[in-house]
């Protein structure tokens, strides 16, 4: 099983309406302007890169049992290294997805030369390469009603995103839970992909729930000889809703900054 990352940040520029009960005091206010328009792009440093990377292999390597969780991913770990420990794609499938996640369109003999040969070149490499050419969206605070609010325009960018890769976020809130959102498959890589590039810290771990089944009768062959459905659910920890999660994405906690005493409450 592959849980690869299929990362796309959109440039589309159109987004529907959304209600933030909770998330912001103006909840009842509709803003009539497009975020991308107010957010700026900045290029990531190598050292961010190899923090994503980290961070990606730290919360989807459990969820695969193709993959090696106990690897311990470094900047001179061969590409060949990260791919197995990952559970990655072919290289030239993996350049592919990496122009996805980017938003970038580098040519495929480019990326021959930067994944090739893998057992030389390394992940340290990849992330110098791609910190020449990758940006990253900096979310700014939104005026509602002449008041800023930051947690309103993390959703509406989370939720633009989302949208513009094919997420259906028609009754997507603030309240909405991440594992009941994650239930749906194709949902899992694009919020990955979103969180992760934001290069902060937002779920402490993920982890399949109880394995459970239930039993269906679509055909009436079914109801003689039971039918069973065999499903786990992603628990997603202290994060339950969309609100938590914004509001983690606030505290603004950078990937690779190990925690202060003050932080862990000590």
């Amino acid at each position: 099983m592959e849980l690869t990352f299929r990362i796309m940040f959109s440039l589309s520029r159109k987004w529907s309406g959304y209600e933030f009960p909770a998330i912001s005091k103006w909840h009842n206010v509709m803003p009539n302007f497009r975020t991308k328009e107010m957010n700026d792009n900045t290029t990531y440093t190598p050292d961010e890169l190899f923090e994503i990377f980290k961070e990606q292999h730290r919360l989807c390597s459990p969820l695969d049992i193709m993959a090696n969780e106990t690897f311990v991913l470094t900047k001179e770990t061969l590409i060949y290294e990260w791919r197995d420990a990952q559970d990655l794609l072919p290289w030239d499938e993996l350049a592919e997805f990496l122009n996805q996640e980017f938003r970038i369109n580098v040519p495929l003999k480019t990326w021959d030369r930067i994944l090739n040969p893998d057992d030389k070149k390394t992940l340290g490499e990849l992330c110098i390469f791609l910190s020449t050419i990758a940006e990253k969206e900096i979310i700014k605070p939104i005026k509602i009603l002449g008041a800023e609010c930051l947690t309103t325009a993390i959703f509406i960018t989370l939720k633009r995103n989302l949208k513009n890769k094919g997420v259906d976020v028609s009754n997507l809130k603030p309240s909405t839970k991440i594992e009941e959102f994650l239930n749906v498959n194709k949902n899992f890589s694009p919020l990955l992909e979103e969180v992760t590039l934001t290069g902060l810290k937002t779920f402490d771990k993920l982890e399949y729930g109880k394995l459970e089944n239930e039993r269906r009768f679509k055909y009436w062959i079914d109801k003689i000889f039971p039918n069973w459905i065999y499903k786990r659910s992603i628990k997603t920890g202290n994060i339950q809703t969309f609100r938590d999660l914004v509001e983690r994405i606030v505290d603004d906690k950078k990937l690779g900054i190990t925690a202060t005493k003050t932080d862990l409450g000590i």
